[in-house]
């Protein structure tokens, strides 16, 4: 049987999602929970997937991994082998074709950084526009060989003052994609850039190319598949929410991860 899990980790301390030879990584952390709660021994064999492959420093709140199992899971029991940075929120038992990844319909992701002295919010909203839809983003990646770069997104919302917040949705997502353009809008908003070097960047002129913002700022918010319903548990969820924000912030952020079942799919789901 195939179950895929809905997992959340604070990325600060580990060297990204990916396994890497003699460092720490999220997932080598949940492949040895796997192992010892005894529903996965080698991962190629299980035809273990996931969702997104996040850098080093960035976190998340609903990546999802996918694996044949050798028993049904116990999600306390993968939890009481897992770090406390790091947490299964839900397992939904799948079709045995699903693929973590590739069945993804939707990928949100929330920026958070400070506002740039002198930021202005409705420059950075107009040049935000400019990205909607079908775009050519090499100007906004680091490259992957063979891998296209045209790509669609369908919402950004950048809200806040002192303390902003980019909110992006996208069937997927390139390598970078999401802090390059985090780096642009800012650029722009304050006064660096004008919406006009942005527009050109999207039809592929060089130009001044926006770099990454740093990684700490990024969440992976939501990963939506049809067909698959996963219920987070609030016990979970306010385990990880104390683990990487603290007390003060946790009750509003929380309920903000929990969402609202009856929106349609379109709403920004928001960590």
């Amino acid at each position: 049987m195939r179950y895929a899990f809905r997992v959340a980790y604070n990325g600060a301390r580990y060297f990204g999602f990916v396994r890497q030879p003699g460092l720490p990584t999220v997932e080598g952390e949940l492949l040895k929970a796997l192992n010892g709660c005894g529903l996965c021994k080698e991962p190629a064999k299980a035809r273990y997937q996931v969702a997104a492959r996040t850098d080093r420093g960035v976190s998340a709140v609903c990546q999802v991994i996918a694996l044949d199992v050798l028993k049904k899971p116990n999600v306390r029991a993968l939890n009481s082998l897992l770090p406390s940075d790091i947490a299964i929120l839900a397992a939904a038992e799948v079709p045995s074709s699903f693929d973590a990844r590739r069945h993804a319909i939707s990928k949100s992701y929330r920026y958070v950084c400070e506002a740039p002295r002198g930021f202005n919010l409705a420059k950075a909203r107009t040049a935000a526009k400019l990205m909607l839809g079908q775009h050519d983003f090499r100007n906004f990646c680091k490259h992957e060989r063979g891998r296209p770069t045209i790509g669609e997104l369908e919402q950004i919302k950048i809200g806040g003052r002192k303390i902003l917040t980019f909110d992006f949705v996208a069937p997927a997502f390139l390598w970078q994609q999401v802090r390059r353009m985090v780096n642009a809008l800012l650029s722009v908003g304050a006064g660096k850039l004008s919406p006009h070097d942005l527009k050109r960047m999207l039809e592929r002129h060089q130009g001044q190319l926006p770099g990454p913002a740093p990684p700490g700022g990024l969440v992976l918010v939501r990963v939506d598949y049809r067909g698959v319903k996963f219920r987070s548990s609030r016990r979970l969820l306010a385990k990880f929410a104390n683990c990487v924000l603290g007390e003060s912030n946790k009750k509003p952020r929380l309920a903000a991860a929990e969402g609202n079942k009856n929106k349609k799919r379109k709403k920004l789901w928001i960590f």
